[in-house]
């Protein structure tokens, strides 16, 4: 006799009373979370299996592919959900839907368009998108990160060893859920290290992505801000902190064995040509480094300091596995280590060709983002099981407000096919929008009118339900208005005017400059000075390199030259071209295999003037 699966008639029981949203059945991920659990008999004590039972653990790769399946359900039901409600929920502008209700038209079916795949889905590229510009909007605020700390699971750990003694017949590499559950409260353990215990100093802040390892073990990247005593002592104290050397045997046994264990690079180069860090028979790590004469033994190797991955001796220790730990010694790679932390999931590359060996997918087809995401999608056991407990996989410690703005009239307004305009208008005529609130703010709050919008989320918190900003009691966050470009028009100007003008309370307040109320935004930027000599466009490359890669700032550079008037080229090339020069020493590093150090500033500028050559001919 079987026993029933997940369906949707599963009720939801909570004795306590703590959930205060009502509802009557379990989710889908709730099942399968209950059913990963092990649990102790009340009557004799002793530890049993849930209805998943110890025969489903002894199929070994089975049972990982169970949880992977089971996850791969989770994922798809969501994934469902959003592909089935697309003709279901729209967005329109308020101004659009009252012209419709002014013509007599009140049908919602041709109004709006639909959602693809949003900014609050796990591990989208607008979610890794919005999370990249935040973690930057929390550098211009506090500075950048001082410390990059990647840590990987240690499949021995002694936790997931003690608990196999409870698992009968079974291995750790078999314990997807077992590996996930002890590297969360490790991960746990080493933020509480960090920021209550400040190992490294007084800590002002943690960010960390979870990845996993194609052979299904995960691992952390981590960044962590220190406070500016703290910033000085790390660096007049480096060797106490990060190290790259083989401690000595006799003096230090713990740091020998676990340096030894854990911390050892390779063997590559001629030792291993065929290892995978390998390219063009170079190391791409820029392994081995400098000699100091102390040798460990890897496998038929022995191997010596050159080849030692940076890192702390104190939580080597303490935690026994890979831990590697960096210093950020400046700002200029801070895109590069952003976007390595955001840069998504593991993807299969499959291409599907005819018989005449030509792609089927045709450039002209539409983009559909579901089905991007889904397709080639990687998921290993540890990382099914991770997410089916609901561990984060994204952490940051900095809270960051993405502030939305509008055109007037144009705020979005978001309704269901079945809505009729007329509901529509009626439900959305006496609501605010956060810029909306912010002047609404500034008209009853005289102390708010010394900040500018982004200023106000440190001082004030938006209240979703009454839609209005109330003073802040505790607490802190950093505002960050959201991207515009520039050939937006209109907006980018507005967006620039709500940067720099405090306490405005209206739209006309901020096109009013010395008592004259303007006719646009762009005329008010004009006459506050803010595009005089070519100020624009330096504020617009400005404003991508907070975010943009190299790459991007080139394209804008060019669409500038050629799109727009400017007045002194030479004086906007002087000024912003090392922006566009932070990906120059990596593209040579990465073609000759070392540290290029004879590069000149001239050199330097005749590569960026190469990349704005070829993206000009891209055009």
């Amino acid at each position: 006799m079987g026993e029933d699966g997940y369906h949707d008639e599963i009720p939801y029981v909570d004795p306590d009373n703590q959930n205060k949203k009502k509802r009557k059945r379990i989710t889908m991920k709730e099942y399968y979370s209950y059913k990963l659990q092990v649990r102790k008999n009340e009557e004799h004590n002793e530890i049993i299996f849930n209805p998943t039972g110890l025969t489903v653990r002894l199929g070994g790769r089975l049972f990982q592919q169970y949880v992977v399946d089971a996850f791969s359900t989770v994922e798809q039901a969501r994934l469902w959900w959003l592909r089935t409600h697309q003709k279901i929920l729209r967005s329109d502008l308020y101004t659009n839907i009252s012209k419709k209700l002014q013509k007599g038209n009140t049908d919602t079916a041709n109004v709006g368009k639909g959602f693809i795949l949003p900014a609050n889905f796990l591990g989208s590229r607008r979610y890794m998108q919005q999370n990249f510009q935040d973690a930057l909007a929390v550098c211009r605020v506090i500075g950048h990160p001082d410390i990059f700390l990647t840590m990987t699971c240690n499949a021995l750990w002694d936790e997931i060893l003690e608990m196999m003694k409870h698992l009968p017949g079974c291995s750790p590499q078999n314990s997807p859920d077992i590996i996930a559950r002890v590297f969360h409260q490790k991960l746990q353990q080493i933020v509480d290290d960090i920021k209550k215990k400040n190992y490294f100093g007084t800590c002002l802040g943690v960010m960390y992505v979870v990845e996993f390892q194609k052979r299904g073990l995960p691992h952390v990247h981590m960044l962590i801000w220190l406070n500016s005593d703290s910033k000085k002592n790390l660096s007049t104290n480096v060797d106490k902190y990060v190290s790259a050397e083989i401690p000595d045997p006799l003096k230090d046994p713990e740091g020998f064995n676990a340096v030894s264990k854990f911390m050892i690079h390779g063997p590559c180069g001629l030792q291993n040509p065929k290892c995978a860090c390998m390219k063009n028979f170079k190391c791409t790590k820029h392994f081995p480094k400098k000699n100091t004469g102390i040798n460990v033994k890897k496998g038929q190797f022995y191997l010596d300091n050159r080849w030692v991955v940076p890192y702390n001796r104190d939580l080597l220790v303490k935690y026994q596995c890979h831990m590697n730990v960096e210093i950020c010694c400046h700002a200029r790679s801070l895109k590069y280590l952003f976007k390595y932390c955001l840069k998504g999931h593991d993807r299969a590359t499959v291409e599907i060709s005819s018989e005449n060996g030509n792609a089927t997918v045709g450039a002209d087809q539409p983009v559909d983002e579901i089905n991007a995401y889904f397709d080639g999608r990687y998921i290993c056991a540890c990382e099914a099981a991770y997410r089916i407990f609901g561990y984060p996989i994204h952490y940051r410690s900095i809270s960051v407000h993405r502030l939305s703005f509008h055109l007037p009239g144009e705020r979005t307004c978001t309704f269901t096919e079945n809505d009729t305009l007329e509901k529509v208008a009626r439900r959305n005529r006496y609501k605010r929008s956060q810029l909306e609130a912010f002047f609404l703010l500034n008209q009853t709050d005289p102390s708010a009118r010394k900040y500018t919008y982004d200023q106000i989320p440190e001082h004030y918190v938006w209240n979703e339900l009454d839609m209005i900003w109330t003073m802040r009691k505790k607490g802190s966050q950093i505002g960050r208005l959201l991207y515009t470009h520039h050939s937006a028009g209109e907006i980018w100007y507005l967006r620039l005017l709500l940067t720099k003008v405090c306490g405005p309370t209206s739209y006309n307040h901020l096109k009013t400059v010395n008592g004259r109320c303007y006719n646009s935004f762009k005329e008010a930027c004009l006459n506050l000075g803010l595009l005089d000599d070519d100020k624009e466009w330096h504020e617009v490359i400005e404003e991508c390199a907070k975010s943009g890669l190299p790459p991007q700032i080139r394209q804008l550079f060019v669409h500038i030259i050629v799109n727009c008037q400017v007045t002194d080229l030479l004086n906007l090339w002087q000024r912003q071209w090392k922006s566009m020069a932070d990906d120059i020493l990596l593209q040579r590093r990465n073609l000759y295999g070392e540290e290029p150090t004879n590069i000149s500033e001239k050199q330097l500028q005749f590569y960026v003037l190469a990349g704005i050559v070829h993206s000009f001919f891209s055009l």
